[in-house]
């Protein structure tokens, strides 16, 4: 199930909730089942990969002027946990589209350092001053993109078949 449902892009876009989502997804399976999953998977796949390669803030490494190193804790804002994602009808409601996105207004500005680590602990996977959220989001979803039109020209015809 998508975790949310819009209409329309952008800033004039408005979010549908209550009733009328239950009605909307409804709908939306009911025309376009097979789409609808693949759009899911794919975007919790995405959403996922990324959760698993984003840092954060553990400690930051300090070495005093005569030599010691001690670690200096820092405090986290969790941008790992404000991924959104959903579903948004667009053009008029002729068209769908999955969505993921990290809410942090900083999210973008993130860079791994060499200290950086993920939130099991491990090291990063970023390279060092890359952007985060293109190594982790959309580096990814460009490199997949072939397969996923595959998948889904497949899922259209599935659902054309079912309403013939």
């Amino acid at each position: 199930m998508a975790r949310r449902i819009r209409y329309g892009k952008g800033k004039g876009s408005i979010e549908i909730t209550g009733p009328q989502r239950e009605l909307f997804e409804q709908a939306l399976r009911e025309v376009a089942g097979e789409t609808m999953k693949v759009l899911e998977a794919e975007i919790d796949t995405r959403v996922e990969y990324a959760k698993e390669n984003w840092i954060v803030r553990y400690g930051k490494p300090i070495t005093t002027k005569d030599g010691r190193t001690f670690i200096k804790k820092q405090k986290s804002k969790r941008s790992i946990d404000k991924f959104t994602n959903g579903i948004r009808i667009v053009q008029g409601g002729k068209a769908i589209e999955g969505f993921f996105r990290n809410g942090a207004q900083y999210a973008y500005a993130i860079k791994p350092a060499s200290y950086s680590k993920r939130e099991n602990g491990s090291a990063s996977t970023v390279p060092e001053g890359e952007s985060l959220a293109e190594e982790t989001m959309w580096k990814p979803a460009r490199k997949s993109v072939n397969k996923l039109v595959k998948k889904l020209a497949d899922a259209f015809i599935a659902d054309q078949k079912k309403k013939g």
